[in-house]
């Protein structure tokens, strides 16, 4: 008597015997292509380290560390103590430290202490931001954009240490002028 080589009625248990690859990769295809939902850190999370995403942060808790995310929204009430690297952010509550990003906008409630490097910048009326402002032409890893020479008539570059010249230094500038 031959042996049979499947198994009795194993469609009826949802087990195929021979599964087709192409079911399985349209499954994967569907996932890649939908977009995955927000990431939403609540106003009571509390977060020291770093954040990595490939999709949408919103930040209503308060983080310390860095946020690397596709989008970001750093809602009222909202905080990040770090640099923010995304293509699109919306401030509308506290941000300390650095933020690149291709489109920033400032809401009326947002507090920025930061330097912005930016492609385009948007600063609602209420919004406060002390820092400088840097406008790109693209985002890129290298700041090959920063000038390499002082431009031409410039003074010498005095090296500020604490926050002041010490008398030295403002001697020696005095001296060359």
């Amino acid at each position: 008597m031959a042996r049979r080589s499947t198994r009795k009625n194993s469609w009826k248990r949802g087990n195929p015997l021979f599964r087709s690859a192409t079911s399985k990769d349209k499954a994967n295809q569907a996932s890649a292509r939908r977009p995955a939902a927000p990431s939403i850190l609540s106003v009571d999370l509390k977060i020291t380290g770093d954040i990595f995403s490939d999709g949408e942060v919103h930040i209503s808790g308060m983080v310390k560390g860095d946020v690397v995310a596709k989008k970001i929204t750093i809602d009222e009430g909202g905080s990040v103590i770090g640099a923010v690297e995304t293509e699109s952010a919306l401030i509308a509550g506290a941000l300390t430290g650095r933020l690149t990003a291709m489109t920033v906008t400032l809401s009326a409630g947002a507090r920025v202490v930061a330097d912005i490097t930016h492609v385009s910048l948007t600063v609602e009326q209420g919004a406060v931001f002390e820092g400088y402002s840097r406008r790109v032409d693209a985002i890129g890893h290298d700041e090959a954009t920063l000038p390499l020479a002082l431009p031409a008539g410039r003074g010498n570059v005095t090296a500020i240490a604490g926050g002041k010249a010490s008398a030295d230094q403002a001697e020696a500038v005095s001296a060359s002028s």
